[in-house]
């Protein structure tokens, strides 16, 4: 099947290795979400205009193949300020899509409005922030192009790393293993919070632990209860993926560690008194802590 192919507007190349591809918006990276289909390209024009460098003005410079999985920049280690263009978007905008794929184009001949011709003004407008389809005469160009594949950037904290890696693991079978990071289902760890509940639906305790497969937990929980007649319940509520077990291990003693005082003298993974919105922040906040591996260096 033919990818359908879109463009948007960017402040230069995507790097080496490649920066997830920003939106403005969270409303646009919506949009972008819900009108691409795996297989479809992304291609990136740069503006004519600063930040982007001169030298780039108005060329296409890479070819974004995007996955359906949200991200944030903020997992990315990207320092607040910067003079290269990319990481400077990274910075000033955190909504973004992991990337299945990225192209770099080294094609010479690479002016957009050289090869796709004259647009209308709507066109234009709208790529300033969203994704705009072509139709496939006016995008045969542009699959013509040169291209060379960068990989992508790995995010930097346990929160995001977990995330890409448990999409590259779903992602894998179909590709053929051709994508980074890939993992076997049960090879991904989970950071849980399992919610103890009564008839009334009230949360008695939440119990934070690290499993490959925290439903099985939920379940070896509830067997000895008889909720038809106690009316209790043990439900997963939260989960988080992670990098490794020795990881999930850490996060779970880290998060545990800020709870001690609501702690179960008989269990010390149980905690009472505490909502279990509360667990479920402190475990985002201390995987956001985390860091798995330094920055990566970019080049332009």
């Amino acid at each position: 099947m033919t990818p359908r192919v879109f463009f948007t507007y960017v402040w230069g190349p995507p790097g080496n290795p490649a920066w997830p591809l920003t939106f403005a918006t969270k409303a646009a990276r919506t949009h972008a979400r819900k009108v691409l289909s795996e297989g479809d390209l992304v291609f990136t024009v740069s503006t004519k205009g600063a930040p982007t460098a001169p030298e780039n003005f108005g060329r296409v410079s890479g070819v974004f193949q995007l996955s359906d999985l949200e991200i944030n920049t903020q997992d990315y280690g990207v320092p607040s300020r910067s003079d290269i263009p990319v990481i400077e978007a990274m910075a000033r905008f955190p909504f973004a899509l992991h990337p299945l794929a990225v192209w770099e184009i080294t094609d010479p001949n690479n002016m957009f409005a050289e090869l796709v011709g004259p647009l209308t003004p709507n066109h234009h407008l709208q790529a300033q922030s969203k994704i705009v389809e072509l139709d496939s005469i006016t995008a045969e160009p542009l699959l013509s192009l040169t291209r060379n594949e960068v990989q992508p950037a790995l995010p930097t904290t346990e929160f995001g790393k977990g995330l890409v890696l448990r999409k590259n693991s779903k992602l894998a079978p179909k590709h053929k293993g051709a994508f980074s990071g890939s993992f076997a289902d049960h090879d991904i760890w989970y950071v849980y919070a399992l919610v103890l509940r009564n008839e009334r639906n009230k949360a008695l305790a939440v119990k934070v632990g690290y499993s490959n497969a925290p439903e099985a937990r939920e379940a070896a929980h509830n067997a000895p209860l008889a909720r038809e007649v106690t009316g209790l319940y043990w439900k997963v509520e939260f989960k988080q993926p992670t990098s490794s077990e020795d990881a999930a291990r850490d996060i779970e003693q880290a998060v545990l560690g800020n709870f001690k005082k609501h702690q179960l003298p008989s269990n010390g993974e149980i905690i009472s008194g505490v909502d279990p919105m509360v667990v479920a922040a402190k475990i985002g906040t201390v995987m956001r802590e985390l860091i798995v591996e330094k920055p990566q260096p970019a080049t332009p």
